[in-house]
């Protein structure tokens, strides 16, 4: 066989084994970002000091004004990060995220 023609054959198939490893890689990731996203969910409500009761009113009237969470919980989640909190710059070693 033409050495050429071997050489791209082997090309290919280390790149279609790539693909195959980062195809794989896709569900994990999108399992921790979503992980991540409800932690972060978690920390804003218990840090804005809204009953239980109170909540899904809460939560339907960001939903409907279309605005995150009031200032002063993004201030408390700040001030958390800040204050060394469990908050982690590396979304990948986040508490909780499964490293499979």
């Amino acid at each position: 066989m033409n050495p050429k023609i071997k050489k791209a054959k082997d090309e290919l198939e280390r790149t279609k084994a790539k693909i195959a490893e980062l195809q794989a890689l896709v569900p994990q990731l999108e399992r921790g970002i979503t992980e991540m996203e409800n932690n972060e969910i978690i920390r804003l409500v218990r840090s804005s000091d809204i009953s239980l009761a109170d909540l899904p009113a809460f939560l339907a009237s960001i939903k409907n004004s279309g605005t995150a969470a009031p200032a002063e919980t993004n201030t408390a989640l700040h001030d958390s990060r800040d204050a060394g909190g469990d908050y982690t710059d590396d979304p990948l070693n986040e508490e909780g995220y499964d490293d499979e």
